[in-house]
């Protein structure tokens, strides 16, 4: 319902609705990922679907082993066309990069048309999350919702942040561009998307710069709202990102391998101490699924259901 809500290319935004098996009073919403871009130049090089919604069908298939298969729920899926991680509102007539930001507003209105036209209300449970690119951003804006009046204050909330946790590491081997560098990603993004005001969310982060409010792990452990993060120790994108090189059953790291190898150990337990340091200082109640397995962002497929941890 909103004209401004759109993609990076001006086309509307997108969800993909399903009802529960039968009535129900919880919901689940994710944002969905695919990184971002913070200027012109990154955003052209980006897949069409993630700039437009005319690529998406009127339909979309789910893994039957993924979290979307569970008709318990009433379900919103909320593919990413604006390339900003849900953190921004500004236009190409605003923006320092001309590009058309449009994330948080797209969020907003998908939150609202819950409320007002699929019946979400008081004493209703909500799951409000999201998966890579998505999860930070509704880390961004998990403590907000109710104040901002885009969820009935007598939900109860709780979110879901599959893969959001961003930490800051030493560049490997010279990998120092924006390419490479999360931390410089974040601090360009704010910039160029001028969303202090979102991402400070109205006195919820006051860390000192306001790109760390969208940086998980300098924001995870501010959280007022109880969640449930879900974060690999050796997350493959993470790692992906600073090493400029993957690894799975059938590729190997690039000889010589010995370095991406001891990168990818002190990844792991930087990642590994700052979820100990989470458990015991965020502010709300946290629970942490944190493996070993080199992954990123399995929500929406078999992992879901097939990884364990101490058998849960």
């Amino acid at each position: 319902d909103d004209p401004l809500a759109t993609c990076n290319d001006g086309s509307p935004g997108l969800f993909y609705w399903a009802p529960a098996a039968k009535p129900a009073r919880r919901w689940m919403v994710l944002l969905g990922g695919g990184a971002w871009c913070w200027d012109a130049l990154s955003c052209m090089l980006r897949l069409p679907e993630m700039l437009s919604s005319a690529a998406y069908s009127e339909e979309m298939h789910v893994d039957p082993a993924g979290i979307l298969a569970d008709a318990s729920f009433h379900r919103v899926w909320a593919p990413q066309c604006s390339s900003d991680a849900w953190m921004a509102d500004v236009g190409a007539n605003e923006s320092s990069a001309g590009v058309n930001w449009r994330g948080a507003r797209i969020m907003r209105s998908i939150l609202r048309h819950l409320t007002t036209a699929r019946g979400l209300s008081d004493g209703d449970t909500l799951v409000f999350g999201g998966i890579s690119a998505g999860g930070r951003g509704a880390m961004v804006h998990l403590d907000r919702l109710k104040d901002d009046g885009l969820v009935p204050r007598g939900v109860k909330l709780l979110g879901y942040l599959d893969s959001p946790y961003y930490i800051e590491m030493p560049p490997f081997e010279g990998n120092v561009d924006i390419w490479h560098r999360v931390v410089t990603q974040t601090q360009q993004t704010a910039a160029s998307m001028h969303n202090e005001v979102i991402l400070r969310g109205n006195g919820a982060c006051k860390l000192a710069e306001a790109w760390q409010c969208a940086f998980g792990e300098f924001r995870l452990p501010l959280l007022q709202t109880p969640f449930l993060l879900v974060a690999s120790q050796y997350d493959a994108y993470g790692l992906v990102l600073a090493e400029g090189a993957w690894t799975d059953s059938t590729h190997c790291f690039p000889d010589p391998q010995c370095s991406y190898y001891a990168y990818a150990f002190r990844f792991a337990n930087v990642t590994r101490q700052g979820i100990l340091n989470l458990s015991r200082t965020a502010k709300s109640s946290v629970g942490v699924f944190s493996g070993t397995c080199y992954n990123h962002a399995q929500s929406l497929f078999p992992a879901y259901t097939e990884e364990t941890i101490g058998g849960t």
